[in-house]
């Protein structure tokens, strides 16, 4: 594909849609095409050029030879790969490490508050009643981070600050500095038997489905706190939702999940010591900019014949 300019900008999903309605100054001489509906977005697929969105309702992109940047406005891709018949040139972009301070700070805040029991404090206090819910201390506790991206590192370097062991495992097992000691995803089981809390910090792909299931839960200590900010995937939530009822596990907090919103006949709402917030782990009041700007700047980049910021790997899916 030849660099030179992009002349339109296509935008799809209602967040992308009012992110870039939001920033027009950014366009310069572009042309903005917002596709509000599927159909749209299908009739404009062998126009696009550059687009802005997530879960893109396209089956086969093979239509779509105009097509130089696809920009995810989140970090995961799973909605968009495996993409069929995407041309080899265009180059695909995600939101990676804009929201890792805010995921980190709320998946060490569901931390505390089930360390402190708050959940079932709150249930008291709603209910009027005087009953003690004994904290635990997380200064000396032992906390498992899967995953060694931008939210896992900034994750381990505030849990060490408060006195944790931070064990961190990813597929190549690397050394990472943030971290206390760092493995291989295969020792997973293993070390989720030493665990005081886990954390799933790890992009959904074919080798994360699920990957804490009913054998490694099994072997999690009867303390352990499970807590998800990454995808609800990667989590077997009948298994969970099973052990945290069965009172061998000791809470969970939960901000995403396999189906979404959480059906209300999902056992997990009601599980002891367990909170469930709404994907909003994410959320920070300048996300929305901080998308466009990296938008614009990768389009930029495209147009030079530079590689984006924030590359998505088409085969690995992150």
């Amino acid at each position: 594909m030849r660099v030179g300019e992009i002349t339109k900008v296509h935008c799809y999903g209602r967040f992308a849609i009012d992110a870039l309605e939001a920033s027009t100054s950014s366009l310069g001489d572009r042309q903005l095409v917002a596709c509000r509906t599927e159909s749209e977005f299908i009739a404009e697929l062998d126009r696009i050029e550059a687009v802005l969105g997530i879960g893109m309702p396209v089956e086969d992109w093979s239509r779509a030879g105009r097509l130089r940047l696809i920009h995810l406005i989140g970090s995961g891709a799973d909605s968009l790969l495996p993409a069929r018949g995407l041309p080899t040139h265009v180059q695909v972009a995600n939101a990676r490490g804009i929201s890792a301070p805010a995921m980190a700070e709320f998946a060490l805040s569901m931390l505390l508050s089930l360390a402190k029991r708050l959940p079932g404090a709150l249930a008291s206090q709603h209910a009027r009643e005087w009953k003690r819910h004994h904290p635990r201390l997380i200064s000396g506790a032992t906390l498992l981070v899967v995953g060694a991206g931008p939210v896992g590192r900034e994750l381990a370097r505030h849990a060490r600050a408060l006195g944790m062991h931070v064990i961190g495992i990813r597929k190549s097992g690397a050394p990472c500095p943030e971290f206390d000691e760092m493995h291989e995803t295969a020792r997973f089981a293993e070390l989720a038997a030493r665990a005081d809390a886990i954390v799933m910090a790890v992009p959904a792909t074919a080798q994360t489905h699920q990957m804490l299931n009913a054998d490694i839960l099994d072997r999690c200590t009867p303390n352990c706190l499970i807590i998800n900010v990454s995808r609800g995937d990667v989590i077997d939530e009948e298994a969970l939702s099973a052990r945290l009822h069965a009172g061998v596990l000791g809470g969970a907090a939960l901000d995403v999940f396999q189906r979404e919103p959480l059906p209300a006949t999902s056992p997990l709402w009601d599980a002891p010591n367990t909170i469930i917030t709404p994907h909003v782990s994410w959320s920070t009041p300048d996300y929305r900019s901080r998308v466009v700007d990296l938008f614009f700047t990768n389009i930029e980049r495209v147009e030079s014949g530079q590689p984006v910021i924030n590359p998505v790997d088409h085969a690995l899916g992150y």
